[in-house]
């Protein structure tokens, strides 16, 4: 068995389209039924465009990892080096600012084999934590998070659409 059922690879030109689908149909699966239906689509249509994740994937600094299950796409993760808040003042903090499942592949597993290979891509390169928000209203994935080792070290504010939406910010040395 490999150490990763998933097949995880870097995300390129050619994912764009791929991206687009899975970073959109994955925030509806997460967040669907949690926030307004206009808010949702104001959300998607500003963050999941082609020309967004084209410009992020064109950013140094930034990659998009693909999970695939089986030869289908089952999630992605996005990791970036761009923004260190104030409160996080650590070594050398990696953001994963990404890391989603469809539906069909929540709950097997999968979202800790994606985070454990985004741990070994940012060790190997360097980096001695990972960060990132959590809506606070999200306890499944807060209980995720805790599970692995992250703690909590401020909050933040989301917007989505029109609803400002307080976030837990967390890390974990790696």
């Amino acid at each position: 068995m490999q150490p990763y059922p998933l097949v995880i690879r870097l995300a390129g030109e050619d994912d764009i389209s791929l991206l687009c689908n899975l970073a959109r149909q994955t925030f509806l699966d997460a967040f669907g039924k949690l926030n307004d239906p206009e808010d949702n689509q104001a959300f998607i249509d500003e963050h999941f465009t082609q020309e967004k994740i084209r410009a992020s994937l064109q950013t140094p600094g930034i990659i998009f990892l693909l999970a695939f299950n089986k030869q289908q796409p089952a999630g992605y993760a996005k990791l970036s080096n761009h923004e260190v808040p104030a409160a996080l003042r650590l070594g050398v903090p990696l953001k994963m600012e990404k890391l989603y499942f469809l539906k069909p592949y929540t709950g097997k597993g999968f979202g800790e084999q994606l985070y454990r290979y985004c741990a070994e891509w940012a060790f190997t390169h360097g980096y001695s934590h990972i960060w990132l928000i959590v809506w606070d209203r999200n306890m499944p994935a807060i209980r995720f998070y805790y599970r692995l080792g992250f703690t909590p070290f401020g909050q933040d504010v989301q917007i989505v659409g029109n609803d400002v939406q307080m976030a837990i910010m967390m890390q974990k040395k790696i």
